[in-house]
């Protein structure tokens, strides 16, 4: 199977996921509802550099916290995951964040938009325009998943959500 697609509406930004990697972050979402879990995301950009293309997913790490309407996620293994895809023969890094929103849209949260900001701002990510992978809705039925891209302007992210091609 392909993988998913996603790109803004003018095309400048795109994103696509394979669908072994959604398939976890969905499973993910299954396991841990009605509460928040999530994530980060990774891969590598295309030639272009304008399609950020996740290869992995990393699972909730131990050290997170979370409940129905609120993330905390934790750190614990991801430098050494990280590590590990970096010095591999692929050369996979970090790309962006994912996240649930069980019965909930997936819609960046005002609190979404300031972490994907730091994020961006952040030396130590070396992201400037870090990727947020949103699923919404009930996960042991149906889910909806979109995808944004988060660009500085002025000192804060503005999100560009990239739509399903």
């Amino acid at each position: 199977m392909n993988a998913f697609e996603f790109r803004s509406e003018d095309g400048a930004f795109g994103a696509s996921i394979s669908p072994k990697t959604l398939t976890e972050i969905l499973e993910s979402c299954r396991d841990f509802a009605p509460a928040e879990t999530g994530g980060i995301l990774v891969g590598r950009y295309n030639d272009a550099l304008n399609c950020a293309v996740v290869t992995d997913a990393s699972e909730r790490p131990p050290d997170s916290r979370s409940g129905r309407t609120w993330l905390l996620r934790g750190t614990a293994g991801l430098q050494s995951w990280l590590d590990r895809l970096w010095s591999s023969s692929k050369r996979r890094y970090y790309l962006g964040e994912w996240h649930f929103h069980p019965g909930g849209a997936p819609e960046p949260s005002p609190t979404d938009i300031e972490q994907m900001g730091k994020i961006a701002r952040s030396p130590s990510y070396e992201c400037p325009e870090p990727v947020l992978l949103l699923v919404g809705g009930a996960a042991e039925k149906r889910s909806d998943v979109r995808v944004y891209v988060f660009l500085s302007k002025g000192g804060r992210a503005a999100p560009v959500e990239l739509l399903a091609t």
